[in-house]
């Protein structure tokens, strides 16, 4: 008798997971916007908060500088741009991808205390590391 899940098919099942995983992940992370493209892939943040301010990183292994936007609108910090395909042009036939390309898009909500006027971005070694200061109380 024949095994019904082989250590091959529990490869390709934890394979497909993941990638389920991901196709859910964005679709929650991209808001349901009606008519609006969803990013191709979100990437990975860690948000801290520290006395005078919030920290965020953002991880952009392989996304060149030029390629990043980092703005707000309305009450968000957003992260947008475009991580290109690291394959060569020749024809390939792949046997397993798992690096995420093409467009991005990040939206986290500012908290109430944020300091827009004073965000300053720095990228160094595929980490996007974003500072938000908190707006000085009069109290």
């Amino acid at each position: 008798m024949q095994p019904i899940l082989t250590t091959q098919g529990r490869e390709d099942l934890g394979h497909m997971t993941r990638h389920m995983m991901q196709i859910m992940n964005r679709l929650l992370k991209s808001g349901f916007s009606p008519g609006a493209r969803p990013p191709d892939w979100t990437p990975a943040v860690d948000i801290c908060e520290l006395a005078d301010r919030y920290e965020v990183v953002a991880e952009l292994a392989g996304v060149r500088r030029e390629d990043i936007e980092v703005y707000t609108e309305n009450e968000y910090l957003s992260l947008t741009g475009r991580r290109s395909d690291p394959s060569s042009s020749q024809k390939v036939r792949v046997h397993q991808m798992e690096i995420e390309q093409g467009r991005f898009r990040r939206r986290i909500p500012l908290p109430a205390d944020a300091d827009v006027e004073g965000i300053t971005a720095r990228y160094r070694d595929g980490l996007l590391r974003i500072q938000v200061p908190k707006r000085r109380s009069d109290t």
